[in-house]
């Protein structure tokens, strides 16, 4: 079963800054890249950053371990944009990189801005199991990460479910209550893994 949702833009200020205007492409994918990594290591992740010359492709690889369930291998590709969504030409090429890769490999596209339709559709349907997670520009020097507000899309295909295919993708909404709109369109995104949080420390 496919998943897809993507978060509403909150009305809320941010605690987490965005990624500079001022530094480079470079610098500013490579903090991406970061953040990426920081994210699902905080799921369970053991992910290192390989990207740079030689890299085939591929910005982060590690293995990953859910729970309750045999661990498995994942490799990514981060794509930084502030305003531009991605298209289907990286899945083709991305599916050059997965065709390289071991048989318990999933791989993940991350992207600032999310993926267009056609983006989608070209994941859903491919051969090799694909997951798309939008994961907002934000970085921190801290170590506290608020997943919640950082992943605002998650979607993969059919080929994924034998890696990610207990996860559920759900929405959570502001507590109205706390809040000087009432905007019941306002939620983030909370992962759940056999029902409960992932991770587990997140509980409200």
């Amino acid at each position: 079963m496919f998943r897809l949702l993507t978060a509403a833009t909150p009305k809320l200020r941010s605690s987490r800054p965005a990624i500079s205007r001022g530094i480079s492409t470079v610098e500013s994918g490579t903090a991406y890249e970061n953040h990426t990594i920081s994210i699902f290591n905080r799921l369970g992740a053991s992910l290192e950053r390989t990207g740079g010359a030689g890299d085939n492709g591929v910005d982060f690889r590690g293995p990953w371990t859910l729970p309750e369930q045999r661990q498995f291998y994942l490799v990514g590709q981060c794509k930084y944009y502030e305003r531009k969504k991605i298209g289907p030409s990286v899945i083709r090429e991305w599916e050059g990189v997965m065709s390289r890769q071991e048989l318990d490999t999933l791989g993940v596209v991350a992207a600032s801005s999310g993926f267009t339709s056609s983006c989608i559709q070209a994941a859903l349907s491919s051969i090799y199991p694909i997951a798309l997670v939008t994961i907002d520009g934000g970085h921190q020097s801290n170590r506290y990460i608020n997943i919640e507000e950082s992943i605002q899309g998650f979607v993969w295909n059919k080929a994924a479910d034998a890696f990610i295919g207990r996860l559920v993708v759900a929405k959570k909404h502001y507590d109205l209550c706390k809040l000087d709109q009432a905007d019941p369109a306002m939620y983030t995104i909370q992962l759940l893994w056999n029902g409960q949080p992932l991770p587990p420390s997140i509980s409200k």
